[in-house]
């Protein structure tokens, strides 16, 4: 006697391919979802490197820091190679010193100048334009207690870079205490040159 079920309600092996295909259509959704999260954790990674370049730094950590970001970038127009030119090159530039500005060569792109001179320095500027890096000295003992307003080269259209080198002894916590208003474009860093 054969046995016959009539109207099976449950037929395995048809159920086993719907559910094949559910978790083939379930896995696709998991990869879409994994690819979604791996490229939002890829711009929170950029915006902590960009961050993190907004930072105060000692002068060769920054440069460090710039050398770091040329190379995982691969630019050919590398930042790091520029602005050690700024830094050790002669450059065409402007000193604002005790209210006298003294230009020296065309199309300067260095601005030179101190803590009490700063709060005038947008309205005595003239060439604003070519500008690329600001050093801010720091020589008296009184300098240590004038905050610097970075707000006063909103002006500087090209600027990149303000450099702020004490000649006096100091911390760095005491120079990241004087700096107010900090543009997150500018890249700022500092020296302390002991003894100078």
């Amino acid at each position: 006697m054969e046995k016959s079920v009539p109207n099976q309600f449950i037929n395995q092996p048809n159920n086993f391919l719907l559910f094949g295909q559910l978790q083939i259509l379930f896995m696709k959704r998991l990869l879409l979802l994994l690819v979604l999260a791996f490229y939002c954790a890829n711009i929170d990674a950029q915006e902590v490197r960009t961050s993190h370049g907004n930072q105060v730094m000692e002068v060769n950590a920054y440069l460090a820091y710039l050398r770091t970001s040329d190379a995982n970038s691969r630019d050919l127009n590398s930042n790091s190679n520029h602005l050690e030119k700024l830094l050790k090159e002669v450059q065409p530039a402007v000193y604002f010193l005790k209210g006298e500005v003294k230009t020296y060569g065309e199309n300067p792109t260095s601005l030179y100048t101190n803590s009490i001179s700063l709060r005038d320095v947008a309205s005595a500027i003239t060439s604003k334009e070519t500008i690329e890096i600001v050093t801010i000295n720091l020589s008296e003992s009184s300098d240590l207690n004038r905050p610097m307003d970075l707000s006063v080269f909103s002006g500087f259209p090209n600027l990149k870079y303000v450099y702020i080198l004490s000649t006096i002894e100091t911390t760095d916590t005491t120079i990241l205490n004087l700096i107010k208003n900090n543009n997150p474009t500018l890249g700022v860093f500092f020296k302390i040159e002991k003894g100078s």
